[in-house]
């Protein structure tokens, strides 16, 4: 059996190149080295991970996002005009509470239904046409198209859009 000294000036003619890998063992009490080679990098899909492709998701993905800031601010705007208009001609008081429930539980559904409805227009009129051409352009089918995106969370939108409404 070597000393340990000489298993390192063993080991140091071995090394390996930049890059490359070495497996050192024992066998029989002598060090074995053993020249090792990196499995192949599997190939990630073709025509989905496309920098293109991704910032045309990301584009349409903040379009459908857009829908929601306007009619929202304009709900709550309205619940409180609304409250205080009740308030001060109607002469309704903090003990007719229902009242404000139900006005507010209304004016916050209608830009939920009025939201869905402008989305899905944009989404068949506008969106629907693109993606067909991209997934042409990049052999991808609907379905590789939905299992990509519903892995990345930043695009749920489109997500959600594609699996709602086609």
């Amino acid at each position: 059996m070597n000393n340990p000294f000489e298993d390192l000036e063993y080991l140091a003619e071995f090394l390996p190149e930049e890059g490359e890998s070495v497996i050192v063992s024992r066998r029989r009490g002598r060090l074995v080295c053993e020249s090792y080679a990196e499995p192949a990098q599997t190939s990630q899909p073709t025509g989905i991970i496309n920098r293109e492709f991704y910032g045309r998701l990301v584009s349409i993905n903040a379009k459908l996002q857009q829908f929601w800031a306007v009619p929202f601010v304009v709900a709550v705007t309205a619940f409180f005009v609304a409250s205080f208009l009740l308030q001060e001609l109607a002469g309704f008081g903090w003990a007719d509470w229902g009242v404000f429930l139900a006005l507010g539980t209304v004016l916050i559904t209608l830009p939920v239904f009025y939201v869905h409805w402008r989305q899905r227009q944009f989404f068949r009129t506008a969106v629907c046409p693109t993606l067909q051409q991209l997934m042409n352009d990049h052999q991808i089918d609907k379905y590789s198209l939905i299992a990509y995106l519903s892995t990345q969370r930043q695009l749920k939108g489109i997500y959600q859009a594609l699996t709602r409404w086609t």
